[in-house]
C-alpha cells in the first residue's frame, strides 16, 4: 500500500491535519462566499470545531469534501441570518485581477465552475431517490447498507438505483 501524501489528509486525518492541509484554503472559499475575512475565519473556525465533533471521522471517504460541505452549510446559514446574498462579483473585475496574477488559473477556476453547475444541472435531472442514493453514496461515503437503513430500501435497490444513476449521469455528461 503506497504512503499518503503528507501534505493531503485521508480519511484518518486528524482534524489539526486537516486544518494544516486546507485551512487556508478554506478561509479564501469562505471569504469568496462572505465577503468579509473575520466572518470567513471565524466561519473557517466552526467548520474545523464541527469536523473535529463528527463521531466516526475515520469513515468519511473524501475528508476534504466533507469539510467544505460544513463550510458551505455555515455560510448559507450566516448569510440568511444576515439576510444578504452570497457576494455578486463582477466578472470583469474578476478577470482584470486574474490577468494582473496567474491566467491559468483564473481560467483553470471559470472551467470548474462550469463543470460544477453543469453537475448540478444533471443531479438535479435525476429522480429523488436515485439522486439521494448517488450523493449518500459518493458524497457523503454511506456503505449501501447504511444507505439502504436511512432511506428505508433493500440494499439491492440501492445498488440498482446507484448503478441507473452513474449510467445516466455519464449519458447527460457525454451530450
Amino acid at each position: 500500500m503506497a504512503e499518503q501524501d503528507e501534505e493531503t489528509p485521508g480519511r484518518a486525518a486528524s482534524p489539526e491535519a486537516l486544518f494544516r492541509a486546507y485551512g487556508p484554503v478554506l478561509r479564501r472559499y469562505l471569504v469568496s462566499r462572505t465577503g468579509n475575512e473575520a466572518d470567513a475565519s471565524d466561519l473557517a473556525q466552526e467548520a474545523f470545531i464541527r469536523f473535529s465533533r463528527v463521531p466516526d471521522a475515520q469513515a468519511i471517504e473524501n475528508p476534504q469534501a466533507y469539510l467544505f460541505r460544513i463550510a458551505a452549510n455555515l455560510a448559507g446559514k450566516f448569510l440568511r441570518s444576515r439576510g444578504s446574498q452570497p457576494r455578486a462579483v463582477d466578472l470583469d473585475d474578476v478577470a482584470e485581477t486574474a490577468e494582473a496574477s496567474d491566467g491559468d488559473a483564473f481560467e483553470r477556476s471559470i472551467e470548474a465552475r462550469s463543470a460544477i453547475a453543469r453537475l448540478d444541472e444533471i443531479l438535479g435531472q435525476l429522480p429523488p431517490l436515485y439522486r439521494a442514493v448517488l450523493l449518500l453514496r459518493k458524497r457523503d461515503g454511506h456503505s449501501h447498507a447504511e444507505i439502504a437503513e436511512k432511506l428505508g430500501i433493500s440494499t439491492h435497490t440501492v445498488h440498482h438505483y446507484l448503478t441507473k444513476a452513474l449510467a445516466r449521469c455519464r449519458e447527460d455528461w457525454a451530450e
